[in-house]
């Protein structure tokens, strides 16, 4: 055997010996999200919270100042059953808890059953911000906690006439110690109270502007601005036969 050959056999039998060595030391790590023990399968998105410091597909961590001192808020699914998909959502701020709910069913309802936490502003003592129950569109609150973690006010149903948070549009603006939402009673901008928008009666008003302001630790709404089902059909540019 020539030189060349016994030099390759060596470099071959060290390149051998080092993966057995690799081989023997190496923890087996599977590369896939795991929480309490169980490979998860929810989609990046289904919980969706902005601005997070730290974040996964099933937890996010942030910090926002209050006072000059550091508040952190977590958001977590938990509780995950054996198929991959979490039963729970938690939502804490310094520990204490701010929102939970059971029964999720991401697995059969999709989208529908995401959890989307957005817009978060401070004003003075309290941290608001809009939480959004899946993407059926007009499932947002409006929500104000302070930083032991107690829900201060909040706004689903904006008037007892079913307006509600135009949540798949631009719909909030803050300024100072003012929140100003846009709120419709329009269903995807098509159906009004279970009707095309065509046949409501002509003043109806269908999409407001409200104003909340925070003074003396406390939220006071005001109406500041309408629009009524014409106004509504001509900025949207929709086409109703036969309306008078």
């Amino acid at each position: 055997m020539n030189k060349k050959k016994i030099i390759i056999l060596i470099l071959i039998g060290i390149v051998l010996l080092g993966l057995i060595v690799f081989a023997s030391v190496y923890k087996l790590e599977d590369s896939h999200l795991r929480a309490e023990g169980i490979r998860v399968r929810v989609n990046e998105g289904a919980l969706l919270v902005s601005d997070c410091d730290e974040e996964n597909a099933i937890y996010c961590k942030k910090t926002l100042q209050v006072n000059g001192e550091d508040q952190v808020l977590e958001f977590r699914f938990l509780n995950f059953k054996e198929n991959g998909y979490p039963n729970s959502v938690k939502a804490t701020i310094n520990g204490h808890e701010f929102y939970y709910e059971d029964g999720l069913n991401i697995e059969e309802n999709g989208s529908y059953d995401y959890k989307i936490f957005l817009n978060f502003h401070v004003i003075n003592d309290v941290i608001v911000y809009t939480f959004t129950d899946g993407t059926k569109g007009r499932t947002t609150t409006l929500y104000a906690i302070d930083t032991d973690g107690n829900v201060v006010f909040e706004d689903y149903n904006i008037d007892d006439d079913e307006m509600l948070i135009k949540d798949y549009t631009e719909f909030i603006t803050y300024d100072k110690n003012t929140i100003k939402i846009y709120a419709t009673r329009v269903v995807e901008d098509v159906n009004y109270h279970g009707e095309s928008v065509c046949n409501a009666p002509v003043g109806d008003v269908v999409e407001a502007y409200y104003l909340y302001t925070y003074e003396d630790g406390k939220f006071n709404k005001k109406l500041i601005e309408e629009i009524d089902v014409d106004e509504f059909i001509d900025d949207k540019g929709i086409i109703c036969v036969d309306r008078k």
